[in-house]
């Protein structure tokens, strides 16, 4: 799907030359929805990649699914580059809902909540990591804020580039 990504953004460039001088880079990817950020994260890898980086050392992960089934060994034995995408969805569908919801039954609260937690302590234990590269995509600071907890989110503000994606138009679609 990403296989031609490319990106000329600046501090994409920075940190694929960081990582491939051996040191460790982070970098907070921010932008509404469509704006290219996932693009740009594959455009990042794909250039690790043509430098002859070895696949073995990058994980990705849909942060959604990071948190279905997170163990903390997932993180503690990541790779030295990781990448966890979309870190703010499952914000970002509640606070841009357009209808109301209904309710869920308790059970699945307690599911979600769950699984919010799980995402919060993997991000949280991969950003105080040694020699750990990484991205991190979300769509606002304050959704950040809000997925991860006000001192991880510090944390990562202090700690990683920030770049931000100006919004582009959706693609049409043909049915």
């Amino acid at each position: 799907m990403y296989q031609d990504a490319d990106s000329d953004h600046p501090a994409v460039e920075q940190w694929c030359s960081t990582v491939l001088s051996g040191d460790s880079a982070r970098l907070l990817l921010l932008g509404a929805h469509w704006s290219g950020k996932s693009h740009t994260v594959y455009a990042a890898l794909r250039r690790l990649l043509a430098a002859g980086y070895s696949s073995e050392k990058i994980t990705v992960h849909k942060s959604f699914d990071l948190g279905r089934t997170y163990m903390p060994s997932v993180i503690e034995n990541t790779t030295s580059v990781t990448v966890l995408d979309d870190l703010t969805l499952t914000v970002d569908l509640a606070r841009e809902s357009t209808m109301p919801r209904q309710l869920d039954p308790p059970e699945i609260q307690a599911q979600l909540a769950l699984e919010a937690e799980a995402l919060a302590d993997a991000v949280a234990r991969l950003t105080v990591m040694p020699r750990r590269s990484w991205i991190l995509v979300a769509t606002t600071i304050d959704r950040l804020v809000e997925t991860v907890g006000r001192e991880t989110a510090d944390r990562i503000l202090a700690v990683a580039e920030q770049a931000e994606l100006p919004p582009r138009p959706r693609p049409s679609q043909a049915w």
